[in-house]
């Protein structure tokens, strides 16, 4: 069975290859759906997400791996989306999958996990891929993961450092991070920012760089697109926005006052010649994997993969930021610099902290709001 799948995502990479050399847009010829696969309701594999699939960022990365891996293998695929997205509305976007004959359901993001937790036990028969989610229950910190629960998290403090670094070498001197919910995702991502950003500022001996931070909670859009006007107003360069659809808010910001972004989760450059680099994580690549685990395991998760969680980092190339010609913003640093740090993130030579829980001691300036 393992072959089999091997084989078939095999395949998958030539179709891609393939499709890179007689289509414009390789992504829309590769999803093409000519068997039907996808289904309104009913589908093998059930996405239950909050907002819309096609936002240019978190959700779209889940569900192009879901696409590409049930196109490939023959699988049918359902989406279901929530209304509010209150935890009431969790539950029942993953009963609905469930009633609609669901064999694995995948669920986006960290807000879904009071309902993994609540339901993993009531319906043992079906399994659960939780991305961006570990089971914490907030009291008594982790939630014992059932057999047919697994867990996908990334490092982004990773890819949060790759991009603070980059810009300071590129010469940015006034720096921001705009985010959304402060959940254990974005903190990563923004801790790693600022380590980054310091690392860099110390390596060139430097003095005057400064951040204006935020994270606390998802802002409407006028307010933060009116914060990230002030930001740039006040002299800030480049914004580094992490949070779902927050960057288009963001985006129309730096239209108007000649500021660049940075974007999060997937490459975002083909959005906006704004965008200087996007702070990525593969979770396409990560949902590919854990499909391929559950198929290959007869339909249920590997022993390595039953109740536990997997992080995925530099070392598995799950983080980084855009290296392709198309993709590549800077002009005063080249691929081979940012390999350098890369290099030294997969051997460990640079640790990048994660630590959530307070403030990092940093020596640059940090205006927090």
């Amino acid at each position: 069975m393992k072959k089999k799948l091997f084989y078939i995502l095999c395949i998958l990479l030539l179709g891609i290859l393939t499709a890179c050399s007689e289509a414009q847009d390789p992504m829309t010829e590769l999803l093409k759906d000519p068997y039907g696969d996808y289904e309104e309701t009913g589908g093998e594999i059930a996405f239950v997400f909050d907002g819309v699939i096609e936002d240019g960022s978190y959700n779209e990365a889940i569900y192009e791996g879901i696409r590409m891996y049930a196109l490939a293998a023959g699988i049918s695929f359902s989406n279901y989306g929530t209304e509010e997205g209150s935890p009431k509305d969790h539950v029942a976007a993953i009963e609905h999958a469930v009633l609609s004959q669901a064999g694995i359901i995948v669920c986006a993001g960290y807000d879904f996990q009071e309902a993994v937790v609540e339901l993993q036990g009531e319906y043992p028969e079906i399994s659960f891929l939780l991305i961006d989610g570990s089971l914490e229950d907030g009291e008594d910190g982790k939630v014992k993961l059932q057999k047919n629960v697994h867990c996908v998290l990334f490092r982004e403090e990773e890819s949060g450092y790759l991009a603070g670094y980059m810009a300071v070498l590129e010469g940015y001197r006034r720096l921001g991070f705009l985010g959304g919910e402060k959940e254990p995702s974005m903190t990563r991502y923004g801790y790693g920012y600022l380590q980054g950003i310091e690392d860099a500022a110390q390596d060139m001996g430097l003095e005057d760089v400064t951040v204006n931070y935020y994270l606390g909670s998802f802002l409407p859009m006028q307010e933060t697109k009116e914060l990230a006007q002030q930001w740039y107003e006040a002299g800030t360069e480049v914004i580094f926005v992490c949070g779902d659809s927050l960057y288009e808010a963001v985006l129309e910001a730096a239209k108007e006052k000649d500021g660049m972004l940075i974007g999060a989760g997937r490459d975002q450059s083909g959005i906006s010649k704004r965008f200087l680099t996007s702070a990525i994580k593969d979770i396409t690549k990560g949902v590919i994997i854990s499909l391929d685990d559950y198929y290959a395991s007869g339909r249920k998760w590997s022993k390595d993969f039953a109740g536990k969680c997997v992080r995925y980092g530099a070392s598995n190339r799950c983080t980084g930021i855009p290296v392709q010609d198309t993709e590549w913003r800077f002009q005063n640093v080249t691929r081979e610099d940012f390999l350098g740090i890369y290099q030294r993130i997969r051997s460990g030579e640079i640790k990048v902290f994660d630590e959530m829980k307070q403030k990092p001691h940093l020596d640059i300036i940090v205006n927090y709001f």
